[in-house]
């Protein structure tokens, strides 16, 4: 499994560095490279990694459970996650701030803005559809249990978020990312399904997107 997600991690940063220097719109580019090229080879990984060790859908959390509780926890869950990671950020900016006397710039918040009609509608698609379900598959689905086996239940989740923004390979919002990370394996926790960690991560998604293009700087 830690070879799986290092090769299909390490290959799709190489292509967004490629697609960053070479074309005139990384950030749409990026997304749709992730769409045909990343989530192909989640699903592969999941397929492969589940038949190898002999775990079903069950064992992934692919169970929906109560529906009520589900939908509660995911929506809190979203609000948590909003809540630590722009804390997270403005901690970050102040600290940036306070050494480098002006605020950060994110390109790729930069680029969000700059997108339109088309473009922005398969952003928004990648963000808020196709990443919350392939990323809760991997990192909670298939890794997440494995990590608690061995370390526990708030070793794993600790070291699931952190890999899971550290593998996002943003600086600026790595803290932030780390926080949702764990945020996400504490609700596959407590519902034992992948149903809220999706249904919070999309939401959360949703929150970046809206807030990044309606902040406009």
């Amino acid at each position: 499994m830690l070879a799986a997600w290092l090769v299909i991690f390490g290959i799709y940063s190489v292509l967004g560095v490629v697609l960053m220097v070479s074309t005139d719109n990384p950030l749409f580019y990026n997304y749709l490279a992730y769409a045909v090229f990343l989530c192909p080879l989640i699903a592969l990984s999941v397929v492969l990694i589940t038949r190898r060790h002999g775990r079903g859908r069950e064992e992934l959390g692919l169970r929906w459970g109560n529906p009520a509780r589900t939908a509660s926890f995911g929506w809190l869950g979203a609000l948590a996650a909003v809540g630590m990671s722009y804390a997270a950020y403005f901690l970050v900016y102040l600290a940036f701030y306070l050494l480098a006397g002006r605020g950060p710039v994110s390109g790729e918040s930069e680029h969000m803005r700059d997108l339109g009609g088309g473009y922005l509608a398969m952003t928004v698609l990648v963000v808020v559809v196709l990443a919350p379900v392939f990323e809760e598959l991997f990192f909670r689905g298939l890794f997440y249990p494995a990590l608690r086996r061995r370390v526990g239940v708030w070793g794993a989740i600790v070291i699931n978020g952190v890999i899971f923004g550290a593998l996002h390979m943003q600086p600026l919002f790595m803290l932030s990312l780390v926080l949702v990370g764990m945020v996400l394996a504490y609700l596959y926790e407590k519902t034992e399904s992948l149903a809220a960690p999706i249904l919070a991560h999309s939401l959360y998604n949703l929150a970046v997107v809206l807030i990044t293009i309606l902040s406009g700087g």
